[in-house]
């Protein structure tokens, strides 16, 4: 096959020279120009004569079968495989994120601050970095057609500003920043990729911070004959008012004494315990006047076998009532009232050595309504924390209704002030009423007054007539605090009734009740 070849290419190379010297002769015709050997010219062919027989000749018309031959085996490339560019193909470098950290924190030129700097309020930034803006002025600021220093000698450097004026730098810069932006919009005018008009047209409205004052003209106008006694000072704030006030007062004291049985002055032994508990809600609203009151008192001591041995303890006072008042004012501290009062026991109470009842929860109850006047005093003294309060509620009508739900025999109602009932009682039946109805009068008076911050007096005084009973209670009570939680009391009270029953043992009206006692205290 490689002389096949050799062979095709020295044919073609004989058929070219044949066909050079052909022309060159024909070209020596035409020309009248004969050649003439000279003595330094080789006329010996370098390349020797070929001989191409008819069998060669008619081979060079299967070149194109030739190579339509040597291209059968010639097909289209295909895609690399998967496994082949598993090969081939480079994994890409990554960057962890520690490194993009880093590489953003020192690229960036906020870091080049101290940590402990703010830009909240202003920042000032240099026009010069920031992105161009085109601003549509073809004309310079500075335009001037006349020139009025035209007779004046001209300089041959001109200054960029005056050097007449305290903000010459800054105006040095301004220029500086102007020449630097006209030279960018004369020559690159490509790197404009915003305009004004692009820019947001919010605009930012001062606004006006004004103190607040009680009044809204409280500026005073200044001139030159000004009159001082004709300024007047702002409006006295007064604060919201509360109609509903509240108080309470808590007292729970113990008293102690344990004697042996061989004690020589001999004795017995005894607890004493005395409670009150006070609480009022009242409404002061205008000309309308509202007192709710509620009080809880209970003073009861035990007893020792050779005293009484029947009942291990005795109840002294046991008191609940309740009690309001409803006024609507007449004129000064006077108001038109109307009264209710409700008051009974709570504890049962025995006779000593006894099983006969002297008082039981209703046994008996009173209810007592008035129709009258009532004087309210409130008054305040120079010294600290010393005033006092009055007040006085005069009822010229008024109903009294005392009840008893126990109405047995064993109920001592005599003591309480019930009527004996007319003629013949069966046996076994309680000789007295249970029910009393009396109208009358009443006068009913409660004062308050504190010496000072530790020491105050508290006195309440009831005076009910029928006309043909009379019916007062007078009760006064000395508080000495000696702590916010702890105090002394001394309780002194008088009652005088002569609707009651009189005992042999004692004839007196007057009933008496005095108390000594420390223990814990609290109100507000």
């Amino acid at each position: 096959m490689i002389m096949k070849g050799y062979s095709i290419s020295i044919l073609l190379g004989s058929l070219f020279v044949a066909h050079f010297t052909v022309n060159a002769q024909e070209s020596n015709i035409l020309t009248n120009e004969v050649i003439q050997p000279t003595s330094t010219q080789v006329t010996t062919d370098t390349i020797p004569p070929v001989e191409i027989d008819d069998a060669d000749l008619d081979k060079v018309i299967d070149l194109r079968s030739q190579f339509e031959k040597q291209n059968k085996t010639y097909t289209t490339p295909t895609a690399p495989s998967a496994s082949l560019l598993r090969f081939l193909k480079k994994d890409e470098l990554n960057v962890s994120d520690e490194a993009m950290y880093w590489a953003r924190l020192v690229r960036d030129a906020s870091t080049t601050f101290n940590e402990n700097m703010t830009f909240k309020d202003t920042i000032i930034v240099n026009p010069l970095f920031l992105p161009v803006i085109y601003r549509g002025e073809y004309l310079p600021k500075d335009l001037n057609f006349i020139d009025k220093d035209i007779f004046k000698t001209k300089k041959l450097i001109k200054p960029l500003i005056q050097t007449d004026t305290i903000f010459k730098e800054e105006l040095a810069e301004r220029k500086f920043e102007e020449q630097a932006h006209q030279y960018v919009e004369n020559n690159y005018p490509t790197y404009f990729r915003y305009s004004l008009r692009d820019l947001p047209k919010d605009v930012v409205k001062t606004k006006e911070i004004v103190k607040k004052t009680y009044e809204k003209d409280l500026a005073l106008k200044i001139e030159t004959e000004a009159d001082l006694n004709d300024v007047s000072g702002p409006n006295k704030f007064i604060p919201s008012r509360r109609y509903w006030t509240s108080g309470f007062e808590s007292t729970i004291q113990f008293a102690q004494n344990y004697i042996s049985k061989n004690w020589s002055n001999g004795g017995n032994s005894n607890l004493n315990m005395t409670t009150r508990q006070y609480f009022k809600y009242d409404y002061n609203k205008d000309k309308i006047r509202l007192t709710n009151e509620m009080e809880i008192k209970l003073n009861m001591n035990t007893l020792p076998s050779s005293i009484d041995t029947v009942h291990a303890y005795k109840v002294n006072d046991d008191v609940l009532r309740l009690h309001s008042n409803f006024g609507y004012k007449a004129f000064n501290k006077w108001y038109y009232t109307l009264d209710f009062t409700f008051k009974t026991q709570m504890i049962k109470n025995f006779a000593q050595n006894s099983e006969k009842i002297l008082a039981a929860f209703l046994s008996p109850m009173s209810i007592n309504i008035g129709l009258g006047m009532k004087y309210d005093l409130e008054k305040s003294f120079k010294e600290r924390h010393k005033k006092l309060k009055l007040s006085v509620n005069v009822a010229p009508v008024s109903y009294d209704f005392m009840y008893s739900t126990n109405k047995s025999n064993n109920m001592d109602l005599a003591r309480h002030g019930f009527k004996q009932k007319e003629g013949e009682v069966p046996e076994g039946e309680n000789p007295y009423n249970n029910v009393l109805n009396q109208i009358g009068s009443k006068v009913e008076a409660n004062m308050v007054f504190s010496f000072n911050r530790n020491v105050s007096w508290t006195s309440r005084f009831v005076y009910f007539t029928s006309y043909h009973r009379i019916n007062s209670e007078f009760e006064n009570t000395l508080n000495l605090q000696i702590s916010r939680f702890f105090s002394t009391r001394i309780n002194l009270q008088v009652r005088y009734d002569d609707g009651v029953a009189r005992t042999d043992d004692f004839k007196s009206y007057f009933q008496v009740n005095e108390l000594l006692s420390f223990g814990f205290n609290y109100k507000w």
